[in-house]
């Protein structure tokens, strides 16, 4: 199949600076495959098992995932928000200008990409330079592809690439410049237009889509022009992210305003604290830790993890997510809430706690003293917890 990209795209595209081969773990049908990804994601962020599982799951739905980075000049702003975490998974949020923000984001998603053998491609709104490690700068282009390994089109959702060959020491290097120029997000979204146009039968034949994610701090250019692309984009099989760096509020209603007024939804994620605290406003008792966020921002098949921040979950609902999280059959909520809430619990013994950007404390996944309370809201049940609680 001939490239799919378009003319500026294919003369972009020189070679980067490539680091040392990372071994991956590749993903098939093999149970042990499958097992071998399972382990080497557990070991990034603490990522439960079962979240794990969803996401391997999820990639042949997903064969492809277009990563849009805005390295404009805004992206020097210094209202980015970072997680830094030790080896024990304790840390906190710390102020960033937004582009380390996103650069940290960029090589989880990357160092993801490999764990899973998972196609993703970069594509940066500017040409940047990147530093060779003899001191002297090569051109980098725009466009990279992770986990690509130059298969068949037909092995990667019919979608063939231009991008150039990287590696995660070669993504270090490419989020190691310096972010300049303007915001160009029209001509980004046209040129994904470009691409999946042409395969979006074969797609849709497959029920599978490409994953779409813009990564910016800002407004397009021309936002009039920038409608009309995405709105053409969604017309194809795909599933589109916007992952907000930014805490300008003119910014974030921008966005969320684009959102209501487009046929099909956008997904717009904040930072880790940002999302946490929309999801703890509907459901308390999750405790929204990175690995979540990264897989949300990763693609996930299952529309229940975008529920999350929308409402409160239904104890059939809450049964299916915490077995998409924690990757144990559970009893069902409704028939015997005391029995889900003890397997819920021994299910967590075999996991360790994770960062909570709320309270910046370790905490396990699921507090069940509030989803018990949940539980019991919804079904009418007053319950005490504490030693001076009366039930009127």
């Amino acid at each position: 199949m001939a490239s799919l990209y378009p003319p500026a795209c294919e003369s972009s595209a020189t070679p980067v600076v490539q680091g040392v081969p990372v071994q991956v773990a590749s993903v098939t049908d093999s149970p042990a495959a499958n097992t071998s990804a399972q382990e080497a994601m557990g070991k990034l962020n603490n990522f439960p098992p079962g979240l794990v599982k969803a996401m391997v799951s999820s990639l042949s739905a997903f064969p492809v995932r277009f990563f849009v980075v805005d390295n404009s000049g805004s992206m020097q702003a210094t209202d980015g928000n970072r997680l830094i975490l030790d080896a024990q998974g304790r840390g906190r949020m710390v102020q960033a200008t937004r582009w380390e923000e996103l650069s940290d984001t960029v090589m989880q998603i990357g160092t993801m990409a490999h764990a899973l053998d998972a196609r993703v491609d970069f594509h940066l709104l500017n040409p940047r330079p990147v530093l060779h490690g003899r001191g002297r700068l090569e051109p980098a282009g725009q466009f990279f592809t992770m986990a690509h390994d130059g298969r068949s089109t037909e092995e990667v959702g019919a979608v063939s690439t231009c991008g150039q060959p990287l590696d995660v020491l070669g993504l270090r290097q490419v989020m190691a410049t310096s972010p300049g120029g303007t915001t160009p997000l029209t001509e980004a979204v046209m040129q994904l237009v470009s691409l999946i146009e042409p395969a979006a039968a074969q797609l849709r034949a497959r029920g599978q889509q490409a994953v779409v994610v813009l990564a910016t701090d800002g407004m397009p250019n021309d936002p009039p022009s920038f409608l009309a692309a995405l709105q053409r984009l969604q017309l194809l099989p795909v599933w589109t992210v916007v992952r907000l760096c930014t805490d300008d509020d003119g910014v974030v209603r921008y966005w969320s305003d684009l959102d209501a007024s487009l046929e099909a939804p956008l997904e717009v994620l904040d930072d880790d604290r940002g999302e946490a605290k929309e999801e703890h406003a509907k459901n308390p008792w999750l405790t929204y830790g990175s690995p979540l966020q990264l897989a949300r921002t990763f693609g996930l098949q299952d529309k229940l993890f975008d529920l999350l921040d929308e409402a409160a979950l239904l104890p059939s609902q809450v049964r299916q997510f915490c077995e998409l999280l924690l990757g144990v059959p559970l009893p069902e909520p409704d028939l015997d809430a005391a029995a889900f809430i003890a397997a819920v619990q021994a299910a967590l013994q075999t996991m360790p706690p994770v960062f909570d950007p709320l309270t910046s404390r370790l905490k396990p996944w699921i507090d069940v003293h509030l989803l018990t309370r949940q539980l019991d809201r919804h079904n009418g049940v007053a319950r005490c917890f504490g030693p001076d609680c009366v039930i009127s």
